[in-house]
């Protein structure tokens, strides 16, 4: 299993924070990494992210909101079947003196990880890029 870990203390209110990371429509207006989301963010929903790779090529990407509790914690699950690729996105805010700490956790794991993840290149930079945009969204409004 590939895993990547980003974190960012955001000078907002856990729930601010929560409204950006929660409203797929806006994530164009602010998010590098992510520059879009077809659906809406809910619990069971399938959405598909744009996600953008190491080498600036754009990649649509279903995912499955296999968990979401407002305003605290969601995962996205995408991947292929029999478990061949299984990517995981957890996000979790927990409250820190004067706002939150955002964390993007990133799992990839199955038996084509390997293929998948030369293909996407390091995911590091991006999802550094994607906190980066967080805090600053959540602390200019």
């Amino acid at each position: 299993m590939k895993e990547y870990v980003s974190t960012v203390v955001i000078s907002a209110p856990q729930a601010h924070v929560w409204s950006i990371l929660a409203d797929a429509a806006a994530y164009e207006d602010w998010n590098p990494e992510i520059v879009s989301i077809d659906g809406a963010i809910a619990a069971g929903a399938r959405i598909t992210a744009r996600v953008t790779l190491a080498d600036g090529a754009i990649r649509s990407v279903p995912q499955t909101v296999t968990s979401l509790e407002p305003p605290a914690r969601m995962e996205w699950v995408g991947g292929l079947p029999l478990g061949l690729f299984v990517g995981r996105r957890i996000y979790t805010l927990t409250p820190r003196p004067g706002g939150v700490e955002f964390r993007l956790h990133v799992q990839m794991s199955g038996l084509l990880a390997p293929l998948i993840l030369k293909s996407v290149g390091d995911r590091q930079p991006m999802l550094d890029s994607f906190s980066a945009a967080l805090k600053k969204r959540a602390e200019s409004a």
